[in-house]
């Protein structure tokens, strides 16, 4: 009975049955509904279809799409593909992977050589300037890295940094903060 408590509880709203065993099958249906929504919230960011996630979480759960996913969507607006955003970009994909159940870390890129300018060449062709300070700051969750210049389908980490120019190269570590 305990157990069953503690489960409706986890599921949110409490749950009201004539009896235990359909009290029961109440909180599985919610708890499996939830997982759903997560497992689909997920396979949605692998895409790259923030939207698409946003209309299924609206839509499966009849509540408007939490902040931190409303925020995701902006992060990869393509005016955020200016140096000086990456920090805030950071940040926001960051909240979005933690809150998904992920680990993301965020990987620090500095230009080496005390030079202040790395560019990155888009699937475009074009090479725009990503810092004039000489560092820059995506997010990596598993094998994946994101920012505002990778988009909601990311890339791999070797990838993005072989798009990367700066006068004597970069160097790059995992951080605790952007």
């Amino acid at each position: 009975m305990f157990g069953l408590l503690l489960l409706a509880g986890a599921a949110s709203a409490p749950v009201q049955a004539a009896s235990p065993a359909l009290a029961a099958r109440e909180v599985q249906a919610r708890v499996l509904a939830a997982n759903t929504v997560h497992v689909q919230l997920l396979a949605y960011l692998a895409r790259g279809d923030i939207a698409g996630a946003i209309a299924m979480y609206q839509l499966q759960t009849g509540q408007a799409a939490p902040a931190w996913l409303m925020d995701l969507q902006v992060a990869y607006n393509v005016a955020n593909q200016a140096a000086g955003r990456c920090q805030q970009v950071a940040r926001l994909i960051h909240t979005a992977y933690s809150k998904l159940g992920q680990t993301p870390q965020y990987v620090a890129i500095r230009a080496l050589g005390r030079k202040d300018y790395i560019a990155f060449d888009t699937a475009s062709g074009k090479s725009p300037g990503i810092t004039y300070n000489g560092y820059h700051v995506i997010v990596k969750v598993e094998d994946m890295v994101y920012d505002a210049y990778t988009g909601p389908a990311g890339m791999k980490l070797t990838e993005y940094l072989s798009r990367l120019h700066a006068e004597m190269g970069v160097t790059w570590k995992v951080v605790s903060s952007p």
